[in-house]
C-alpha cells in the first residue's frame, strides 16, 4: 500500500470545506460534553455579508477587535485539569474565514515544507474523515492511509531514540511567528503594516481570539491545530534538510539515530530551530533511550494479552463471563496503581463495551465503574457512549451515578464532572437534587459551561429561570465574551446586541436541539 503525503491530505480539502469543517464542526473541543453544536451558526453565517462580522463600535469600516473567550477545565488521564477554551463565535468565524480565504496559499506552504519528506513527519493534523463532518481528531491510530508502522521502519539501523516535546506549546505560540513561517521573518517584518496580506490577516484574526494578545493560541478550537502546523512544519523542513529521521505528534518528537551523540545533536538542532519561532523544549520530558524499546507501553501489552474465552450466548453474541470480567478489571486496577495512568481503565472500558455481559455481571461492572469514576473523574467522557448506551443501563442506575458525580464535582470544584452529571440528567430525563437549589451553586462557580447546563436543567425542573436571566443580563453588561454561550442562550433577542440579536431572531442555538427543548 502506498501512503499519502501531508500535502495530499491538504489537497483533498477545498476552501469551502475548510470553512465548514472548522466553523461548523470545530468551535467546541471534542473533550467537552456533547451538548454543543456550531452547525446552525455556520448555516447562518453563510447568509450574511462581511459587514455583519465587523465590530459595530468601530470608527473604521469593517474593523475587527480582539475578544475574550470562555474558560473550561478538562480533566486529563493524570487527574490534572487541562485549560480548554471556547472562542467568541464571531471572532472564530473571522479566523476561519481568513484561513479559508488563504487556503491556496496555505496549501502551497504545506506542500513546500513537506513534499521532500521521505515519510510523513507530522502524524496529527486536519484531514477529511470518512463519514464525519469535522476535520480534526487527536487520535488517528486506525487511519488506513497513514503508515502506522513508521516507527518500526525508522528504527532500522538506529541504536537510540531521542524524545522531546515543546514546553506549553499552544500557550507559547507567538502569533507574529505565523507570518515568519509563511514568508520568512525579514519579509514579514517589512510588511507588518500591510494588513491586506494574507499572512497578516491570519496573525490578526488568530490573536483576536485571545483579546488581541500576541502570545499563545487557544487550546480547544480545531483551527489551533492548523495554526500550529503552519509553524511546526517549517521547523520540520529545516530538520528534514539535515537528514533526521523522526516523527511528530503535534508537539511530541521521536527521532531515531545511530548514536547517543547524534541524539544529543538532534535535540540541540530542534531547540535551535524552535527558538526561531520563540518556542522552547520542555527539558523535563527530554529523554534519550537506547533501542530496542517496546512498541507500546508495558500496560497495553498486558491488557491486550488478556485471554477472553469468546463464549457465545444463545443469540450468537460473544459475552464476557463473570470470572473473566473480575479478573480483567483487577488487572486494569493493578496496572493503574503501577503506572498512575487512568488510560488503563479507559482502555478496559472500551474493550468491555465490545462484548455482552450477563445481568449479574452487568450489575457488578456498573458498580465498579461508579466507584472508579468518583476516584478518577477523567473517565466521565466515556460513560455515555461506552457504558450507558453499550450496556443499556437502566435510567435509575444512571441517575444514582449522576447524583454522586454531581456532588463530587461541587465538593471538589470539578465543574466538568458536575456539568456531565447535568448532561446525563438532561439526556435521560431525570432531575439532579441539591440542597439549597442549583442556581446559587452555579452562580458561585462562575463557570460558563456549568452555568448553562444548570440553566437548561432548571428550565425543565424549577422556577429559577428569572434568576438565570438576571445573572445573564449582568454578564451581558460586564463581560459578555467570557460568558457569551450562557448569556446568548439565556437572554431574549431584544436583550442582545448585534449580530447576536439577528442570530437569535433566526433561531440560531449552540445547544443541540434534543437538550434545549427546541
Amino acid at each position: 500500500m502506498s501512503f499519502k503525503q501531508y500535502s495530499d491530505y491538504m489537497g483533498e480539502l477545498s476552501s469551502d470545506e475548510i470553512f465548514e469543517g472548522l466553523l461548523g464542526h470545530g468551535l467546541f473541543a471534542e473533550k467537552m460534553p456533547p451538548v454543543f453544536t456550531s452547525q446552525p451558526f455556520f448555516d447562518w453565517c453563510k447568509t450574511q455579508n462581511e459587514k455583519t462580522f465587523a465590530d459595530k463600535q468601530a470608527k473604521k469600516k469593517e474593523e475587527y477587535y480582539g475578544k475574550d473567550y470562555i474558560r473550561y477545565d478538562n480533566m486529563r488521564n493524570i487527574n490534572i485539569p487541562r485549560p480548554l477554551a471556547i472562542p467568541n463565535p464571531i471572532a472564530y468565524r473571522n479566523q476561519c474565514k481568513a484561513i479559508s480565504d488563504s487556503w491556496e496559499d496555505l496549501k502551497t506552504h504545506f506542500r513546500g515544507k513537506t513534499d521532500k519528506q521521505t515519510h510523513k513527519i507530522s502524524r496529527i493534523h486536519i484531514r477529511k474523515l470518512e463519514d464525519k463532518k469535522h476535520l480534526f481528531e487527536m487520535n488517528y491510530k486506525h487511519y488506513s492511509k497513514d503508515d502506522l508502522d513508521i516507527e518500526n521502519e525508522l528504527s532500522v539501523g538506529a541504536r537510540f531514540v531521542a524524545k522531546a516535546d515543546i514546553s506549553n506549546c499552544f500557550p507559547s505560540i507567538y502569533t507574529h511567528s505565523i507570518p515568519w513561517a509563511l514568508v520568512r521573518k525579514e519579509e514579514a517584518k517589512q510588511k507588518q503594516g500591510e494588513q491586506h496580506e494574507y499572512f497578516n490577516k491570519l496573525d490578526k484574526f488568530t490573536r483576536n481570539l485571545k483579546f488581541g494578545e500576541t502570545h499563545g493560541i487557544l487550546i480547544g478550537p480545531h483551527s489551533s491545530n492548523l495554526i500550529s502546523e503552519i509553524v511546526l512544519t517549517s521547523v520540520d523542513f529545516k530538520l528534514g534538510e539535515k537528514g533526521y529521521k523522526y516523527i511528530r505528534h503535534v508537539d511530541d518528537y521521536s527521532c531515531f539515530v545511530e548514536s547517543h551523540e547524534k541524539a544529543e545533536q538532534f535535540l540541540l538542532e530542534l531547540s535551535s530551530e524552535l527558538k526561531q519561532y520563540e518556542l522552547t523544549l520542555n527539558h523535563k520530558k527530554t529523554k534519550i533511550s537506547e533501542l530496542p524499546l517496546a512498541s507500546v507501553e508495558h500496560w497495553v501489552n498486558k491488557m491486550s494479552s488478556f485471554c477472553f474465552s469468546q463464549i457465545k450466548d444463545s443469540k450468537g453474541k460473544v459475552y464476557i463471563t463473570h470470572k473473566e470480567l473480575k479478573s480483567y478489571l483487577d488487572l486494569a486496577i493493578e496496572l493503574l496503581h503501577e503506572t498512575g495512568n487512568t488510560s488503563v481503565i479507559k482502555y478496559a472500558i472500551k474493550v468491555i463495551s465490545k462484548s455482552a455481559l450477563k445481568e449479574h455481571s452487568q450489575k457488578y461492572y456498573f458498580k465498579r465503574i461508579h466507584h472508579l469514576l468518583l476516584l478518577y473523574p477523567y473517565l466521565v467522557t466515556l460513560l455515555d457512549e461506552f457504558v450507558f448506551q453499550k450496556l443499556a443501563i437502566k435510567k435509575t442506575e444512571i441517575e444514582k451515578l449522576s447524583q454522586s458525580l454531581f456532588e463530587l464535582g461541587l465538593t471538589k470544584q470539578l465543574y466538568e464532572a458536575a456539568s456531565y452529571a447535568l448532561f446525563f440528567a438532561l439526556k435521560h430525563n431525570f432531575q439532579i437534587t441539591i440542597k439549597g437549589g442549583l442556581f446559587d451553586k452555579a452562580k458561585e462557580s462562575d463557570d460558563c459551561v456549568f452555568l448553562l447546563l444548570s440553566y437548561l436543567h432548571d428550565k425543565r425542573n424549577s422556577n429559577k429561570v428569572p434568576d438565570y436571566q438576571e445573572l445573564a443580563g449582568e454578564k451581558n453588561e460586564g463581560g459578555f465574551d467570557r460568558y457569551w454561550l450562557f448569556v446568548y442562550e439565556v437572554l431574549g433577542k431584544n436583550e442582545l446586541n448585534e449580530p447576536y440579536k439577528s442570530m437569535k431572531s433566526n433561531g440560531v442555538s449552540f445547544v443541540r436541539s434534543f437538550l434545549s427543548g427546541q
